[in-house]
């Protein structure tokens, strides 16, 4: 069996059933602290949900996803979530990552895949990021009408050939982003290799996380895993 990607459950909110965490292949858990998102979590409620998820899997990663704000707004909230990593979403000042780092935290940075007008130019502004951050997410463009500051979980593909081309020049810890669902994973993984793969709408019933999808896209993933490598 193929090693699986590590996988992350962004968009938790209080209320959510935690019961997921049960499963191993679930390695990261997500809380969007994004005042604009209709998945804003404050950091005291983050808090909270961190506390629980780790009671059930100790060794999970908790991320806070955030858009904006100085380096004491920003270290502060993460401070209060008891989060591991911080996701930068755009907006933040820079030198952002090393103060982070230096409190503790992992930085990831969020990039929208948009390498059409000037794929040079895309890879010089990744390869900027990734040289200041632990790890890059490559997520697709909002849609015109998304919100200031709301950058991710509007349930988007990109186009993953134009990513399967790119990925050969990538010499940094990434993942994706953007649409992916228990329906469509199994075609990502085959296109391409992330470190990781991070779903939120995807594996949602209701505008809430559902467990039941969330078994499906685990099942789909591991169905991946044992297809013959001659098809890959």
């Amino acid at each position: 069996m193929r090693r699986l990607p590590l996988l992350k459950i962004c968009g938790l909110r209080p209320g959510d059933d935690l019961s997921f965490l049960r499963h191993p292949a679930v390695t990261h858990v997500g809380f969007v602290m994004v005042p604009a998102s209709r998945r804003y979590v404050a950091p005291e409620d983050a808090g909270q949900l961190v506390r629980a998820a780790k009671r059930i899997r100790p060794d999970v990663t908790a991320v806070a996803v955030v858009s904006g704000g100085s380096c004491d707004e920003i270290g502060e909230a993460a401070r209060r979530a008891g989060v591991d990593v911080v996701q930068l979403h755009g907006g933040e000042p820079q030198g952002i990552e090393d103060r982070l780092r230096k409190a503790g935290f992992q930085v990831w940075r969020a990039v929208a895949f948009d390498p059409d007008n000037d794929e040079a130019s895309f890879l010089d502004a990744v390869r900027s990021h990734a040289a200041v951050a632990d790890a890059i997410l490559f997520d697709a463009k909002p849609p015109s009408d998304a919100k200031p500051g709301v950058t991710g979980g509007h349930g988007r593909t990109f186009d993953w050939d134009r990513l399967t081309q790119m990925a050969v020049a990538f010499n940094f810890d990434w993942w994706v982003a953007g649409g992916i669902t228990p329906e469509n994973v199994r075609d990502l993984l085959r296109r391409v290799r992330p470190v990781g793969i991070d779903v939120s709408s995807g594996v949602e019933a209701g505008g809430r996380k559902d467990v039941g999808r969330i078994h499906q896209l685990i099942q789909a993933m591991e169905a991946w895993g044992h297809e013959s490598l001659s098809i890959s």
